[in-house]
């Protein structure tokens, strides 16, 4: 899981503390101020400031997957598999081409829109027409 670099951090005691700050103060407990994790406090370099990185052994994936400081992608991604799995568990669609209007008695085909009422609003699908009027056993 690829978690982006922290520049702030909690410490103990609540306080929000830069990850600059924190190098003059060794030996501290620092947690992600987003998901509340315990943090690594990196010392920087000439060019990369010092920073704090998330100890994902030791964190649920759920609790990280929350975290603001998680990568985009991964968040994306994750977003994309879950829509992908609601996506494949709907039934396929069924274009309902039969009609019959309770209104004037006309059984039709194609477009839901009854000729001779000029509407569509008193149409039900064919399937339900035989189903309920015509051949009910009982």
């Amino acid at each position: 899981m690829r978690m982006l670099k922290c520049y702030l951090a909690n410490n103990r005691e609540g306080h929000f503390m830069t990850a600059d700050e924190a190098m003059s103060a060794p030996g501290q407990v620092w947690t992600c101020v987003s998901c509340g994790c315990r943090l690594v406090l990196h010392a920087g370099t000439f060019s990369d400031p010092a920073w704090f990185e998330h100890d994902t052994r030791t964190v649920a994936r759920d609790v990280l997957m929350n975290c603001a400081h998680l990568d985009p992608e991964v968040k994306a991604g994750a977003r994309h598999r879950k829509l992908r799995n609601m996506l494949n568990g709907l039934d396929a669609t069924v274009m309902t081409l039969s009609w019959y209007c309770v209104w004037c008695g006309d059984h039709y085909q194609g477009v839901k829109h009854c000729y001779r009422c000029q509407t569509g609003i008193y149409s039900i699908e064919e399937v339900n027409w035989q189903r309920n009027y015509c051949c009910s056993t009982g």
